[in-house]
């Protein structure tokens, strides 16, 4: 196993500088456009298919990172993405593709519509530039780019006590009287999500070794988190242009 070699204070400010910008891409006009968005079934249901595809997307994006990253990070990688692809673990849950159909039907939505769904142009190109940074950048930034987007949804690193998923949730059961009992991704992913945003550190602790490292873990997740605000007020806009 390698050795620990990054200094502690220099792990604590690289950890508090990553929840200091996961918590202010909660406060993003991006994330206080949807998170604040006037729901309906027709513009949630136009959300959902777009967020699958997104889904799809991360799965290529971690493959990227795990054939790039040294060996135990393929194992922390695959530990990671096992629940999400085959579904199982503790909890026996469904795949997520399976849970995010599910959920679905909640707003009247078939397997066909998820099978026949087309990225629109925004989603397309958010994908297409996070599959780039991932595998063109370094491992260690590809891999963060990667590990980011699980600290916007872990309650625990985050003022409030609520990532994304729960805030959406939240927000759905509200406004259109959908419980949690039918929101089969969501519910899962405010669970699975708070030990999944340990990975960033666990390969910190492993890995980031100098000032180099810890740039490259912070480059990482800046820029897949603008890539993100540019995905996430693209929801907004969707949600706010569709109504029953």
């Amino acid at each position: 196993m390698t050795a620990l070699m990054a200094k502690p204070k220099g792990l604590k400010e690289l950890e508090d500088e990553l929840i200091d910008l996961a918590n202010a891409q909660h406060e993003s006009r991006a994330y206080r456009r949807l998170f604040s968005a006037k729901l309906s079934r027709k513009g949630l249901a136009a959300h959902n298919l777009q967020k699958v595809i997104w889904m799809l997307n991360r799965r290529d994006c971690w493959a990227f990172a795990q054939a790039k990253a040294p060996f135990l990070v393929k194992q922390l990688i695959w530990e990671h993405e096992s629940e999400e692809l085959h579904g199982g673990g503790e909890r026996e849950v469904q795949n997520h593709y399976e849970l995010a159909i599910r959920e679905g039907e909640s707003v009247g939505l078939k397997r066909e519509d998820f099978q026949a769904a087309e990225a629109t142009d925004t989603t397309l190109t958010c994908c297409k530039a996070w599959l780039h940074l991932v595998s063109a950048e370094p491992w260690l930034k590809g891999f963060s780019a990667c590990a980011a987007l699980e600290l916007t949804n872990s309650g625990e690193l985050l003022k409030g006590g609520k990532g994304a998923s729960r805030r959406m949730a939240e927000n759905i059961a509200a406004q259109l009287g959908i419980g949690m009992e039918k929101q089969h991704s969501l519910r899962e992913h405010i669970v699975a999500d708070v030990e999944h945003a340990n990975i960033m550190m666990k390969v910190a602790r492993l890995f980031a070794r100098d000032e180099l490292d810890y740039a490259q873990i912070l480059d990482g997740a800046r820029e897949s988190w603008a890539i993100d605000r540019v995905f996430r007020e693209h929801l907004a806009d969707l949600i706010e242009s569709l109504h029953d």
